[in-house]
């Protein structure tokens, strides 16, 4: 089981119900993504991780999940903020390289941090789910709908196959490095190369198993989904409504 998975079992708030939940994190996204004001991307920021908090989420593991982001941020904010251009234009500082001109513009840079705001503030959201409920749970949660039923069996069973392809992999890994299969550039290539192709043999056969089980066990378009009975509270309904209309107000005055 990965830490992340561990987590969303294990965490201080895992007797929340599920909707109220994704009431927070999926009405704070679609705030975030609607009303991208400084203010309110900030507040949800704040809100997500005060959520984190309370479940008691290490801030040490939330800060490594923020890595691979952040990563990806930092590579399209460049993207953004950067202009080239074949001609001298009026740029906060530029240099010449070759024929092009490279500079930051101030309206590029505006562009690139209302960017990373909201797109702190939306993977701020998607985090404390992460965290604080398991895939499981959710997938179960959206299945009682009739229209998200089919889309939320395709993400339960890949998220299944995550665990068992981490599992392959992981003992294919530790075989070839038994082998001396990455010591060198050129053995990596080929190790790395012959890692994937069996992973990706071993992901058609269990699929193949897993069609074969579920026909075994009268499989009828749909699966049985379980878990835990949890009762909405009210009270936490009524703070989260209220805050969602806060930072909805505070959006648009």
């Amino acid at each position: 089981m990965l830490y992340l998975d561990y987590l969303a079992y294990n965490n201080a708030l895992n007797k929340v119900s599920i909707g109220e939940k994704l009431l927070l994190g999926g009405g704070s996204l679609a705030l975030a993504l609607a009303l991208p004001r400084p203010a309110v991307l900030i507040a949800i920021v704040v809100a997500m991780h005060a959520v984190m908090a309370l479940a008691r989420i290490p801030a040490g593991y939330i800060l490594r999940l923020w890595l691979a982001p952040l990563a990806f941020l930092a590579a399209g904010l460049a993207g953004v903020a950067v202009s080239v251009a074949a001609t001298p234009f009026i740029a906060l500082a530029s240099v010449a390289a070759g024929g092009f001109y490279v500079g930051v513009t101030a309206p590029a840079l505006a562009a690139a941090g209302e960017l990373l705001l909201r797109s702190v503030a939306a993977v701020s959201c998607l985090l404390m789910l992460a965290t604080t409920t398991p895939a499981a749970y959710m997938a179960a949660w959206f299945a009682r709908f009739p229209g998200l039923r089919p889309v939320s069996e395709i993400a339960l069973l890949t998220y299944r196959f995550i665990f068992v392809f981490l599992s392959a992999a992981g003992q294919i890994y530790t075989a070839q490095q038994s082998r001396l299969g990455y010591a060198g550039p050129r053995r990596s290539l080929n190790s790395l190369a012959l890692l994937a192709a069996s992973v990706g043999r071993k992901a058609f056969l269990t699929a193949n198993d897993l069609g074969n089980a579920l026909t075994a066990r009268n499989y009828q378009g749909r699966l049985t989904h379980y878990y835990p009975p949890q009762i909405a509270s009210p009270f936490r309904l009524a703070a989260i409504v209220s805050l969602l209309s806060a930072l909805a107000a505070a959006g648009v005055l």
